[in-house]
This record gives C-alpha cells, structure tokens and sequence, in this order.
C-alpha cells in the first residue's frame, strides 16, 4: 500500500501561499540594521545605473540628486533608466532576476540588485514611486513603478509631463513620502547619512531642498583613506577609529580587487578583542563594524579598505564569508606580518616600542596560532645573558635554548654566564615557558631545555693548594660558627668578586621550585646561592656554604681569625641572609641568630671605637 503522505503525484503538489505584504515586512524590517539604510540603497541604484549607463555613453552625465520637498523625498539619478518591462522584472520580482541578466553587465560591476535594495524604503516611506526613462526609448517613453507596503505593485506608461520636472531625458526618479513622526527627510539627517556611506564616489551626489534658491550641496567625490598622502591618513584614523595610530602600511589584495590602508593601535590589546574594520564596496561604505577581515593574530591592525570584487551578503551590510573572502584574509595576515619582518630588520628602535606596546597579547596568541609563533620567534627579542635576541636567533647562534624561569634566578646566574661567553634565556615573562615548550616541537632539531645547573656550577673552579691552606683558619671557624646546621663550608674562585658567599641546599631541600620564589628579597649572592642549585642531583650530600675568594671581604675575614666573636657573627649574618632572601626553610636555631646576629656585630664595632679604634675582644 502507497504512503499518502509521501505522494510525489502531480495532484498532490501545491504552491506555497505567499503573503506579499508579510514578506515585505519581513525582508524589508529584518533583512536590514534599521530605516537609514535606504539611503545606502538609493545610492546604489543611482550608481548602478550611471555605471551601466556609461557602458553605452561614455560620456554620460554622473550625478544623484537628493530632493526635499516637505514630507516628500525625490531622489534622481542620470543612469541608464528602466523601460516598461524592466520595470516590472527587476522592481517587481524581489531576488529574482540580477542587473546582469536584464542590463548585460557581470555582476561584480553592481552595487546590489534593484528589486532588493528598493525593500529598505518600505522601513520609512508606505509607497515606493519609481519613475524612469529608459536609454533604450531614447528618453521618449516614461514608465511608472508604484509598490506598496501590502505587497501590492503596479506599473503603467505615462505622460513626459506626468513625471517630476527634475527628471532628465535618461534616468530615473524615486519618490518617497515620510512615515508620520519620522525624521529621515530632515535637510540634516540626509546631509549625515549621505556623506556617511557616499563620500568617497566618485560620481556627485547632490542635497537640496525644493525652490531653495542656494547651490545644492556636493556630497562626495572627497579623497578616500587609500589615496590620501600619510599624514592625512593618520588624521582620518584618528577622527574614524578614535586612535592616532603607531604605524599606517598600505594594503592590497588584487583577486579581490582590494586596496586600503591598515593602522596599528598604539597601545596593548588583546587576541579575541572584537576589533571593526571599515569596508567600502566599489567606493560606497558596506560596514563599520567588520571582524571577519583578518587573522585572529592580527589583532593589533584594523583596516579601512575598498573592494570591487568581495561578496556582500543580502543585506549589503557585511561581507559574505566565502573562499574569496578567505583568500583575502590570509593575504592580508601575509602583509601584516611582513610589514613586522621589515619593521624588526631595517627600524629596530620602532620595532621595539611595538613589542613593548603589543608583546603580551602576541605571545598569548602565539600559543594558539602556529603562524603567529613563528613570527614571534623570527622576530621579537628575548633577554638573554648575552643580550637581546630573537628565539630563532638563538637557535641558529648557539644549536640550543637554555632557559631559566625566574627573573631572579636569571638575574642572579647571568653575571657568571656572560663573563664566560653561556647564553641563557629569561623565560620568567608571562607565557615563555608554554611558548619554549611548543617552539620545541615546531624545532625537534634544537635542545630547548630548562638550565642545567651543573653547567653553571662547572664555572666555580677550585682553588689551589696553598690558597686554600692561607684559608684554612677562616673554613675552621666558619665550621664551627655553623654547628648544628648540617652544611659545609667550602672555597671557590668565580665571578663576579661582587657575590662573596654562594648557599647551596642539600638533597633534602634542592627541589624546592623557584617559582615559588619569585618574590623574594633581592640580594645577588643568596639569589644566586639557592638557584644556581636548581635541577642538580645532589644525593647523599649536605648544603653548602661556598665563600668566594675573589670576594676581597672573604679576605678581610680571613685575616679577622684572631677576632672569633666577629668572624663568627659574620659568617651567620652571611648564612642568615642566604636563606632569608632564598626563603629556605629555617630552623630554631637559625632563627636565633637571624635576631641576634646584626645586633652582636654592631655592639662589636662599638666596642671596639670605645677601645681606640682596635682591640676587640679575643674570645
């Protein structure tokens, strides 16, 4: 038995009922941002047909007269008109038959389509009359085009005299009455509208008001973005965008006949900031508000630009998203980066003040966008112990990337690494560790590793047998001075002489993360002492305590032997200061004499002054 309900049969199969008026309504009040586009879409038809119009006469008139007449709104163009069955295909059928089909032109050479466009006047007006002469008749017949808001149309020839006296021997006249309480008439709201979507065609656009005796005012034909000298660029960004810009680069995309101007903001963003781009459409403005025109990476530029030839959605508000428009975006992510690569290569100091402006954001979006990572490390310059480079740099320099991840811990290892020719990189900076560890995978060729400290220890060469003997009473007292506390006193020779003691945790303590560090008090040779340790394997060994003997105060000590009480406090308030600014864990007994050994110093040296300047107790 036969499913009815899957009955393909001729006599089962209907049209869809359409209710005209509700269509109109619907198109013409959602298809649409609001009721000031119509003047956008009067605008495109005007040119639309001066542009097809000049196909068959070169040297045809080019204008677009706004008139006022009260409520009423005439609005002339010199284009190539509509004849009597035009005017009833292309006003008549909305979305049906295209400019190219009726008037022999590829598509990219329109605005928009008649019957479409002409929908946004139902937003203001209750009737839309279209009066037309057609190059065809040779201006001698008027046709003309009435639709209403009901979804009712009716078109008919008339009379030359029945047509408004402003309409010309070729060329078309749309005439609209105002809603009640509508505004959109006003000489000053047209003036905005006008000169906001059509100052930069090149045909002239005229406002007037009816029997004025003043010129009508010229609203267009004024230099665009694209063509102005630079520093007229940078103003119109700043009255447009609202930003005096860091940089202006030109931009141009030839498949999609786009030419334009890209500004980069002076100050730091953000990827996934929602960043509005300017797009004209043959000269005329498509969008404010665009997002879809770059990369994600690219969040540092926005652009004003003109297209002939990218695809505008139905409402003519945005641009289609398609493979042209995907193309178009890759290519301008192309000549962002390039103007990048040139600005790091031939203007460092400029370069550098972008990355001061942008560097956060692009290191964010490095960890998501393969691209954009490869930019970064091609170009953006790390601190290192041997100065500022860019990761690739590095790499090529050195086959390596050692990196630290605190700040202090670099600060502290870097003046050993550099007075030994050792490059490491400081990736104490928000994302450098996530950005080394996938630029490590982009580079499997490259060691990108975390420092072995074992390379730094290796710097602190032993010293010589009979230095070390002239030094044995200072390691004997030193010893003793530590008592209890589980480390040994050694000597080293290293630089810098600046850094006199060097605390090195045992097993028991080594792994301590630096990280959690990071805040500690800022002194070199405790920094130093604790974080040179970091990673090293250190079994079945005791802290130590190494005094420096190219520190001259570690030979003032020395030569203090005879003077225990003093040798003693200060090789305590070296210890005591060691693990206080490298935060390791103190004992009781450590903190005894974290209170008590300043104090016993300073009653030392006074009492010393108060015995003649030089006879301090010998206990």
């Amino acid at each position: 038995m036969t499913d009815s309900l899957s009955d393909n049969s001729p006599q089962n199969t209907n049209n869809f009922q359409v209710d005209l008026g509700g269509l109109v309504e619907i198109l013409s009040r959602n298809l649409y941002s609001g009721p000031r586009v119509f003047v956008r879409e009067l605008l495109q038809n005007g040119c639309d047909a001066i542009t097809a119009r000049r196909l068959v006469q070169a040297d045809c008139p080019a204008r677009i007269r706004f008139v006022i007449n009260g409520s009423q709104l005439r609005v002339i163009d010199s284009g190539i008109g509509l004849d009597f069955d035009q005017a009833r295909n292309l006003l008549a059928t909305i979305g049906a038959s295209s400019k190219r089909d009726e008037l022999g032109m590829s598509r990219s050479d329109f605005l928009g389509r008649f019957g479409i466009g002409l929908l946004s006047c139902f937003m203001v007006s209750e009737t839309i009359t279209v009066f037309s002469r057609s190059i065809n008749t040779g201006g001698k017949e008027t046709t003309k085009w009435v639709g209403r808001s009901n979804g009712t149309w009716s078109v008919s020839r008339i009379t030359n005299d029945q047509a408004p006296v402003e309409l010309g021997n070729v060329g078309t006249c749309v005439l609209l009455e105002a809603l009640p309480g509508e505004r959109f008439f006003d000489y000053r709201v047209l003036q905005q509208l006008i000169t906001e979507y059509g100052e930069y065609l090149p045909f002239e656009v005229t406002l007037e008001r009816a029997g004025a005796l003043s010129a009508p005012e010229i609203l267009t034909c004024k230099p665009a973005p694209w063509n102005m000298p630079a520093a007229d660029q940078s103003r119109w960004c700043a009255e447009n965008f609202g930003f005096i810009p860091f940089a202006t680069f030109k931009v141009k995309v030839a498949i999609a006949g786009v030419e334009g101007i890209a500004f980069v903001l002076p100050s730091g963003g953000s990827p996934g900031q929602s960043l509005k781009h300017r797009v004209y459409l043959q000269n005329m403005l498509l969008s404010t508000a665009s997002t879809d025109l770059l990369p994600e990476w690219a969040y540092f530029v926005r652009v004003v630009l003109n297209t002939e030839h990218l695809n505008p959605t139905a409402s003519r508000e945005q641009l289609f998203d398609d493979e042209l428009l995907e193309a178009t975006r890759q290519e301008l992510g192309n000549q962002v980066r390039n103007w990048l690569e040139n600005l790091a290569m031939n203007r460092e100091e400029d370069f550098l003040a972008f990355t001061s402006l942008h560097i956060n954001g692009f290191k964010s979006l490095s960890l998501m966008d393969y691209s954009a990572r490869q930019l970064l490390a091609s170009t953006v310059p790390f601190q290192t112990t041997l100065g500022m480079m860019p990761l690739d740099k590095i790499i090529r320099r050195y086959d390596r990337i050692s990196y630290v991840l605190s700040d202090s811990e670099f600060r502290t290892i870097e003046p050993v690494a550099k007075a030994n020719g050792m490059c490491v990189l400081n990736a104490s900076f928000a994302f450098d560790e996530d950005i080394l560890g996938l630029l490590a995978l982009d580079r499997p060729q490259a060691q990108i590793r975390e420092l072995d400290t074992r390379q730094i220890l290796d710097l602190l060469k032993p010293v010589g047998i009979s230095e070390e003997a002239a030094m044995l009473p200072l390691l004997d007292a030193a010893q003793k001075a530590l008592e209890g506390q589980d480390v040994k006193v050694e000597l080293r020779s290293f630089d810098p002489a600046s850094i006199p003691v060097l605390y090195l945790p045992g097993s028991d303590t080594a792994g301590q993360s630096i990280a959690e560090n990071a805040d500690r008090i800022d002194s070199p040779f405790a920094d130093l002492a604790q974080e040179v340790n970091q990673g090293i394997n250190r079994e079945n060994t005791v802290s130590r305590l190494i005094f420096n003997v190219e520190a001259p105060v570690v030979y003032k000590l020395a030569a203090s032997a005879r003077y225990p009480k003093v040798l003693s406090s200060a090789v305590r308030g070296f210890y005591v200061q060691a693990m206080l600014a490298g935060r390791h864990p103190m004992n009781t007994q450590v903190r005894s004499w974290s209170t008590t050994v300043f104090t016993s110093l300073i009653n030392l040296s006074l009492s010393a002054l108060d015995n003649g300047g030089g006879q301090a107790q010998k206990e």
